[in-house]
């Protein structure tokens, strides 16, 4: 992923693997350990880029991105991006957050000595693994299932294969069904984490489960919706060939008001289905995605530094996700907002360093800066719909992508602070001692 959102022709990749006794830094408690990098590379690339050219951060993005009518579009590291528009995500930002006004102001107040920077971070997500000719885990291959049984009293219950974590797997699973079977939500039931009775899955991670185990759902759901259009036409004594599945409900075509509701037919299912169909109403789905999905964004980040301190204060953030059709927005916004409380703490916070004796410099939480309430500003978000088109419902995966955003938007917009002074490129964590040295170098502090 490191060629990012940008139509570019070629690339190189060399990593340097090095072997530790100290450990691992790549596998956060938040994910995406796999994307963030790669993003934090590219972004930080792109408005080094700019700098350089003497061009605007947003306009130089919208010059290179990926052209919405080009996807699916095969990246020059060999990955098909499902779907994507880029410009329309990126402009939604620039007007929720002001941005030509943001950059008068900045004017001004550089002219008065005030220290303000614009970050933008526009970013790709790989997520949704995986395909079974590419992904698998110690020959294990990586697709997910689902079961489905309708009751005869038409309530339902679904056992998954993935794992909730908070992510609100029974609500956004519930909904899955209750959208294509047309069952009041609260009569389904979600079974997960049960290894005596869920089927074969492998688990929640990297933005997986709507992505694999929610396209197994719908999957099956429809199964079930095949065999009960069946059983429809024969309670109605009608041709299948007449019958049409419409406002969640079997009608006769032309003839509204001949109609079965699903409980209907499920009671059916089980009393009075016609001769030579096996009774019953449940299916199963093993789901072997065709691609992985590849939700995007663009954050705007604003923030102001003291001169006095060298505090990074983040004034506004603006986050435009699109993670396809969404299933619950409340859930969505959870997500987000948390994903990004997340975000920051790399980029402001986080760091795992050692003395020359190699002891540890972080052991406790209050030397290991975790984010809490009191550094997290008000995140403004907003989204964009671009479904997957290979996905069952166009969803996309969206827990990690704010934790993919949203440093390289603060690292952006703190360096755009600084850039007047010389400065092109901070290491994360960005913290008030570093820039504060910043600024003692270029005589810039406030006494």
């Amino acid at each position: 992923m490191i060629t990012g959102s940008y139509a570019l022709d070629a690339a190189h990749v060399e990593v340097d693997g090095v072997y530790t006794n100290k450990p691992s830094g790549g596998v956060a408690y938040r994910c995406s350990f796999r994307v963030t990098e790669a993003v934090h590379t590219i972004e930080r690339m792109v408005d080094t880029l700019a700098q350089q050219l003497h061009m605007d951060p947003a306009d130089i993005r919208m010059k290179n991105f990926i052209p919405p009518d080009a996807f699916p579009y095969k990246s020059a590291t060999g990955w098909e991006y499902d779907s994507g528009n880029y410009p329309a995500a990126l402009q939604k930002a620039m007007d929720k957050v002001g941005y030509a006004e943001l950059r008068r102001e900045q004017a001004e107040k550089r002219a008065r000595g005030e220290l303000m920077g614009i970050g933008i971070s526009t970013f790709t997500e790989i997520v949704g693994a995986g395909p079974s000719n590419t992904f698998d885990i110690l020959g294990i291959k990586m697709f997910d299932s689902a079961e489905i049984r309708v009751h005869p009293t038409g309530s339902a219950i679904v056992r998954i294969g993935v794992q909730t974590q908070g992510q609100g797997h029974e609500t956004t699973f519930a909904q899955i069904v209750a959208e294509e079977l047309g069952l009041p939500v609260e009569n389904i039931a979600v079974e997960h984490g049960d290894t005596d009775t869920a089927p074969y899955g492998l688990g929640t991670y990297a933005s997986r489960s709507t992505p694999t185990a929610g396209a197994a759902t719908a999957v099956a759901a429809r199964k079930i919706r095949d065999k009960a259009k069946k059983l429809a036409a024969h309670l109605l004594e009608a041709s299948e060939d007449d019958i049409e599945w419409s406002d969640y409900k079997f009608q006769v075509k032309g003839v509204p008001s001949r109609s079965v509701t699903m409980q209907q037919v499920a009671f059916a299912a089980y009393t009075n289905h016609p001769q030579g169909m096996e009774a019953g109403l449940e299916a199963v789905d093993y789901y072997d995605p065709p691609n992985l999905t590849f939700p995007f964004g663009a954050y705007i980040c604003v923030v102001d530094i003291d001169r006095g301190t060298g505090e990074v204060k983040i004034r506004r953030f603006v986050a435009i996700d699109d993670c396809g059709n969404v299933i619950n927005p409340m859930i969505v916004e959870g997500q987000i907002h948390g994903g990004l409380t997340m975000g920051m703490a790399p980029a402001l916070l986080e760091a795992i360093t050692y003395d020359e004796n190699g002891n540890i410099q972080q052991g406790n939480l209050m030397e290991y800066l975790l984010p809490t309430a009191m550094e997290t500003p008000v995140w403004e978000t907003d989204r964009t719909v671009t479904p997957s088109p290979h996905h069952p419902f166009g969803a996309k995966g969206v827990g990690e992508s704010a934790t993919v955003g949203a440093p390289p938007a603060i690292a952006n917009a703190v360096v755009d602070a600084l850039s007047h002074l010389g400065v092109t490129h901070l290491d994360i964590p960005i913290t008030p001692w570093k820039v504060y040295a910043i600024l003692q170098e270029h005589g810039a502090t406030e006494v």
